[in-house]
């Protein structure tokens, strides 16, 4: 049983996670953890900090935990967008990480991209450390 998994360590897994499609699918999307800006690399993904809420607990350690996570795929065009959201989605599902909402895509005037965020959800549970689906 492992004591808990933190917003931290969801941060981490998906950041490794993310960052495999570069190699796995000879995809050059970068994985960053802080808001894209003129400087940016882009095609590339923005890990948003994960938020996590504590569903059931025993002797104030939890049991049970739900996280969401946003994660906004950036590119030049809307197409490139979809396609990295769908690269995204494949890898996470191994994970039972899924998509819980979509938002429409939005053109940044500034940077002169497009995004489309998305929100992923999951539940871990400690006594498996593992990740369940939300239902």
């Amino acid at each position: 049983m492992k004591e808990e998994f933190t917003t931290k360590d969801m941060w981490n897994l998906l950041y490794e996670d993310l960052s495999k499609i570069q190699e796995g699918i000879n995809n050059t999307t970068e994985v960053i953890l802080q808001k894209p800006n003129v400087e940016s690399t882009f095609p590339c993904k923005f890990i948003n900090t994960p938020l996590d809420s504590v569903l059931k607990a025993e002797d104030g350690k939890p049991l049970l935990k739900e996280f969401k996570i946003s994660i906004e795929h950036w590119a030049d065009n809307q197409e490139k967008c979809m396609q990295i959201l769908d690269d995204t989605d494949k890898i996470l599902q191994e994970r039972n990480i899924l998509r819980t909402s979509t938002q429409s895509i939005v053109y940044d005037d500034t940077l002169k991209k497009y995004n489309l965020t998305v929100i992923y959800g999951v539940r871990w549970e400690s006594l498996t450390n593992s990740f369940i689906y939300i239902k």
